[in-house]
């Protein structure tokens, strides 16, 4: 008998033998290692700058026979793993949580969990400054920011019916309830089917005034991107120039844009301003940047002195750079003080879950950094107490029809 056929046969007797054994119970409850599966990407749920150090809350999914887990840090970067990680710390979990002390402010760790010598993908998450420690004010607020996917008709359209979402993209907004609320390619969402200007009349029956939308000409009213504001809360500042917005000069779609206006708190006085804005998408790294600037410029020459928040779909986000892009509006904002939200925030709400779905049911994650297209970026001073993908789930998967292909994005914020 060849040997190939006795060591097939060998393994098919170890194999009987073992079942046997198990089912008499002679080995006991006992699992092999890679039996306990492998474990997926972590995620930073929180994160506190004290005494100018960093503790990271970090959580992932149960993994199915675990006993306990082992968790990698690293600021080697996202593509060492694990064995030429030079410079790790090895922490010990006994459930799917572990609090990290001691990281160094403003900078990028990676995180990878481990079970029984099982070590899963890395995800990596960049930690707030010292500057941007959480630190209340009188001016607490909360703003959000949601992609309707409804600029044309065919947008409108695509993927879940407009006529079938609709309802869900208000009941997107009641959860979004926020005090300022942005809304990008929402031009036919105020103008398209039967109830004509749905959403401006949704937010006008909750208590909400339109700040500013997007304009093609002096003729042409475009409501693009839109900014509301809660009339209770706010007030718009100079409601007439505001409200005509403007477009970028290179565009010549109506789906991308930006306009701003200047709100007054009406419990503190204190003046801040918004703006909404779609970039370029694509890979477009250089449109982008140009984009990012000429809105930048626009809001310090206009609003010098206020704290201000840009909200929208930014249409690019930390991922880009392993693709051999670059994250161009960060480097631009970051460069003049600004900060994303979801970097700076002391808690995180599903940040593992790009705001950019596609209208896919099954959710796609994100396994090396945050992938939000949809962002919140904040001037100095600014601090975030709370971020969250406001996603709707049935079980593992999205609830459906979906509102858009997007998920709104929520913050709240202390501001100065």
């Amino acid at each position: 008998m060849p040997p190939s056929v006795y060591r097939r046969a060998a393994r098919c007797l170890l194999a009987l033998l073992t079942a046997l054994a198990l089912s008499l119970g002679l080995l006991g409850s006992a699992v092999p290692a890679q039996a306990a599966g492998k474990p997926g990407a972590p995620w930073v749920s929180g994160q506190q700058v004290q005494r100018g150090g960093v503790t990271v809350s970090l959580d992932w999914d149960p993994v199915a026979g675990a006993t306990g887990y082992g968790v990698l840090v690293s600021t080697a970067g996202p593509d060492v793993y694990p064995g030429d990680d030079p410079q790790r710390l090895t922490v010990t979990a006994a459930g799917a949580h572990a609090d990290i002390a001691g990281l160094a402010p403003g900078t990028t760790y990676c995180f990878a969990v481990t079970v029984n010598g099982n070590g899963g993908p890395r995800s990596c998450k960049v930690t707030p400054p010292r500057d941007r420690a959480v630190t209340a004010t009188a001016l607490a607020t909360t703003v959000a920011t949601f992609n309707v996917g409804c600029g044309s008709k065919k947008n409108c359209n695509k993927g879940w019916k407009w006529k079938k979402r609709q309802k869900k993209v208000v009941k997107s907004v009641n959860r979004m309830n926020a005090d300022v609320m942005v809304f990008v390619e929402a031009h036919l969402a105020h103008k398209y089917g039967k109830k004509k200007r749905l959403l401006g009349k949704v937010m006008k029956k909750r208590g909400y005034a339109l700040a500013c939308r997007t304009q093609m000409s002096k003729k042409r009213q475009l409501f693009s991107q839109v900014v509301y504001v809660r009339s209770s809360v706010y007030a718009v500042v100079d409601p007439k120039q505001n409200s005509k917005g403007t477009r970028f000069k290179m565009f010549k779609d109506r789906n991308h844009g930006y306009c701003h206006a200047l709100v007054q708190h009406r419990a503190t006085g204190r003046q801040i301003a918004v703006a909404a804005l779609h970039l370029r998408d694509g890979r477009d790294d250089a449109k982008r940047q140009a984009e990012t600037s000429y809105v930048l410029g626009q809001v310090q020459a206009r609003f010098a002195g206020h704290p201000i928040v840009l909200m929208g779909d930014y249409n690019s986000h930390r991922g880009r750079d392993r693709r051999g892009e670059s994250d161009t509006p960060r480097r631009v904002l970051e460069a003049a003080g600004f900060a994303d939200s979801s970097d700076i925030a002391a808690s995180l709400t599903l940040p593992y879950l790009n705001s950019a779905q596609g209208f896919k049911v099954n959710p796609p994650r994100s396994s090396t950094w945050p992938t939000h297209v949809d962002r919140i970026f904040v001037s100095p001073g600014i601090t975030v107490p709370s971020w969250e993908n406001l996603a709707l789930l049935a079980g593992n998967k999205y609830a459906t029809p979906m509102a858009s292909d997007h998920n709104p994005v929520r913050a709240t914020l202390y501001i100065p």
